[in-house]
């Protein structure tokens, strides 16, 4: 006999199953592959891939920003558990080295550093580390900017000799690294999902070195600077380059930059009108016949800024109430309220904002961590508060230093700001809360004890072949 059909099934036509899955989380959508092959082959398709990052820029959900929370341990990029908010907006907080500078794309964040390319998934952990190789050498070169955040006008380059582009391939839906050397034959494309880079027709002009870009549906954009300005476009389809016509009349500031701002270009610049009062100015290009308009003109009196104060502001999302959502140098966020023309500061504290968050179904190649080729490994994120004592940190720490047992090596095991040493032939590792809400960590037989010297913080803890 066949089988017979449940009578407690529904059978759910596909375009409403399809509308459903969009206003999921992704965690939710990467569990619900499991229930058949239907459903996998619909979450899995590009189509619908491509379908759930529109629905996510169409603003229906509550936006969220990306920002980042610096820890220079070493670790891999990754999302603190939970988030936070500021004035109503959700901040999903991104855990990497903010001294290095990045870029991000339709839900994944381009990390270089010396010698690597970092490109990681934030909603999924997963990461992809690609070798640069050394910088070309050349005698004509002023050595290259430090390798810091740098403040003011400086603030919008990269470190290094290179110009960088990181975004996706609207038609393959494939995201790419982009980066061209001081002299135009060195320029290289490289495509995640490949992992090789390959030699770049030059572009028509040499990009100023370390100048940042910007990704808006399938082109990459430098804005160059010089004695005209400039804006050079790459569609990273064809590969090909050109030039965008500039906004005319413009006029250029030291505080010039070019944004991806609700999926179109816009060219912002900040500074003091003929009334001797802080304004904002933001021009939006229409990508088919190129030509620009005025977005917003934001008056900032009520800001009270110094006419001699150096102060720029960068656009970052709109809310979905349809309120801009606004990031300055001081690492300050602010909302500006079109219908009332106003201005206000939503967060008490400073963040370092990356772009709008975004989650997205690609699929990352993740890097296989191998416990003895020196690379940081994180196994855990705690979060560490004055009343809360870590009950499962122990099995963890045993579980994880039983699985390298058999090399005869010793690990160390950071948190934070102190290092504590732990032998491989003696895993026993004890948490405590002390009197004064501080917290302790004692391996034996070694005995490290410096208390954390906030009450509360972010912990990361990783191990370090030795």
């Amino acid at each position: 006999m066949g089988d017979k059909e449940n009578p407690n099934t529904i059978d759910i036509p596909t375009d409403l199953l399809i509308e459903i899955l969009l206003r999921l989380a992704l965690k939710s959508l990467v569990k619900l592959k499991t229930v058949s092959k239907e459903w996998r082959s619909i979450l899995d398709s590009k189509s619908f891939g491509d379908m759930y990052l529109s629905f996510q820029k169409s603003g229906k959900n509550c936006r969220k920003i990306l920002a980042a929370c610096h820890c220079d341990c070493g670790g891999p990029p990754s999302l603190l558990p939970g988030s936070g908010f500021k004035g109503n907006e959700e901040i999903v907080s991104l855990h990497c080295d903010v001294t290095r500078p990045s870029m991000s794309c339709d839900g994944l964040v381009c990390l270089p550093e010396p010698g690597w390319v970092n490109v990681v998934n934030p909603a999924t952990g997963q990461l992809r580390r690609f070798a640069s190789g050394p910088d070309p050498v050349s005698s004509l070169l002023i050595p290259p900017h430090k390798d810091i955040f740098l403040t003011g006008h400086w603030s919008t380059y990269f470190p290094g000799y290179w110009a960088m582009g990181f975004g996706r391939d609207k038609v393959r839906g494939s995201y790419k690294v982009v980066r061209m050397f001081f002299d135009p034959s060195h320029s290289e494309i490289l495509d995640v999902n490949i992992g090789e880079w390959r030699k770049l027709s030059p572009p028509p002009y040499p990009v100023h070195v370390g100048r940042k870009s910007v990704c808006v549906n399938g082109s990459i954009y430098w804005f160059e600077i010089g004695s005209r300005c400039k804006i050079l476009a790459l569609d990273l389809h064809t590969q090909e380059f050109h030039n965008v016509a500039m906004p005319a009349p413009f006029r250029y500031k030291m505080d010039t930059q070019i944004v991806n701002l609700e999926d179109s270009l816009a060219l912002v610049t900040s500074g003091v009108n003929k009334n001797l009062e802080w304004q904002l100015e933001i021009l939006s290009m229409d990508a088919q016949k190129e030509s620009w308009s005025l977005m917003y003109l934001i008056s900032l009196a009520d800001l009270h800024i110094r006419l001699l104060e150096a102060r720029w502001f960068t656009p970052v999302t709109v809310s979905k109430q349809g309120n801009l959502l606004i990031y300055d140098n001081k690492r300050r966020l602010y909302k500006y309220y079109p219908r009332t023309n106003i201005v206000r500061r939503i967060s008490p504290h400073t963040c370092i904002v990356l772009s709008p968050y975004l989650e997205t179904l690609f699929q990352l190649q993740t890097d296989q961590l191998d416990l003895r080729t020196g690379r940081t490994i994180c196994i855990s994120k705690v979060w560490i508060a004055s009343a809360q004592v870590i009950s499962s940190l122990r099995s963890r720490v045993d579980k994880f230093l039983c699985r390298g047992k058999a090399y005869s090596q010793d690990y160390t095991l950071q948190i934070c700001d102190f290092d504590v040493i732990i032998a491989p032939d003696c895993w026993s590792f004890n948490t405590r809360g002390r009197g004064d809400g501080s917290l302790q960590s004692s391996p034996t037989p070694y005995g490290v004890n410096r208390p954390l010297q906030d009450l509360t913080v972010n912990a990361f803890l990783f191990f370090y072949p030795t």
